[in-house]
C-alpha cells in the first residue's frame, strides 16, 4: 500500500503566511474603528445617535398641497418619505423609533414658510400626550403635544434663515418620550404618534391644473 506525504512548508513560508493573516486582522479592525462611511450611515449604525436612517428621496412636492398620508397616497407619500415612518395604514404613518424625517422641494422665492402637520398619538399614550419636537433644516420651530383620539392640526412657520439655495426643506419630527412597547425592542421600534396629512405653503398657493 503506497503512502502519500504532504510537501514539507518552508519555515520562512510559514512566517509569510502568517504575518499576512495578522495585517488582514489588523486592517479589519482598523476599518471597524475607523470605518470609511457616510454620517448618516455612522450615526444609525456604529454611534446609534439616531434611530432614523437618512433616505435620498427626491422630495418632489406641489408645494402649497396637503397630502394625506393614509393608505391609498403611496404614490404621493413615496418623494417625501425619507425615514423612521411605517405605513401607510388607514391611520396614518406610524412613526417607529425616536424620530422621523419628511423631505420637500420648494418653489425660489418663498419667506416664512408655514408648515402644517396633522397628527395623533397612540392609543396607550399618556393622558398628557406625546411631545413632538419640529425641526426644519435644523432650526427648531417649536414643540406640539399630541394626544390621542382625533387628529389635531399644527401650523409651524420655517424662517427665511432656515431656507437654503436648494430649495429642499427636511422637516425633523423628534419623540423625547416615544415608547418601547415591549421591554426586548430596540429604541428604532419605539412608538409615538400617527401622521394622517402634512402641507407645506399656504393652501392658496397651489397652481391650478
Amino acid at each position: 500500500m503506497s503512502s502519500f506525504a504532504l510537501p514539507r512548508v518552508p519555515g520562512t513560508a510559514l512566517y509569510g503566511i502568517a504575518a499576512l493573516v495578522a495585517l488582514f486582522e489588523l486592517g479589519v479592525g482598523w476599518v471597524s474603528i475607523h470605518p470609511h462611511v457616510s454620517a448618516d450611515y455612522r450615526a444609525y449604525y456604529l454611534d446609534k445617535t439616531t434611530t432614523c436612517l437618512n433616505e435620498p428621496v427626491l422630495g418632489s412636492y406641489a408645494y402649497g398641497s396637503e397630502v394625506r398620508t393614509v393608505s391609498g397616497f403611496e404614490t404621493t407619500i413615496k418623494p417625501i418619505r425619507v425615514c423612521g415612518w411605517e405605513g401607510p395604514a388607514g391611520n396614518g404613518l406610524h412613526a417607529v423609533g425616536e424620530q422621523a424625517r419628511l423631505r420637500f422641494g420648494l418653489v425660489p422665492g418663498v419667506h416664512d414658510v408655514p408648515l402644517m402637520l396633522e397628527m395623533s398619538a397612540v392609543d396607550f399614550a399618556k393622558p398628557t400626550g406625546q411631545p413632538v419636537e419640529v425641526v426644519a433644516n435644523g432650526v427648531t420651530l417649536g414643540t406640539a403635544t399630541v394626544h390621542s383620539g382625533q387628529p389635531q392640526r399644527f401650523i409651524f412657520t420655517v424662517p427665511d434663515s432656515a431656507l437654503g439655495a436648494d430649495h429642499l426643506l427636511d422637516v425633523e419630527l423628534r419623540f423625547p418620550e416615544a415608547i418601547l412597547v415591549d421591554p426586548q425592542d430596540s429604541n428604532t421600534r419605539k412608538r409615538s404618534i400617527k401622521l394622517t396629512a402634512v402641507r407645506v405653503g399656504e393652501a392658496s398657493h397651489v397652481s391650478a391644473a
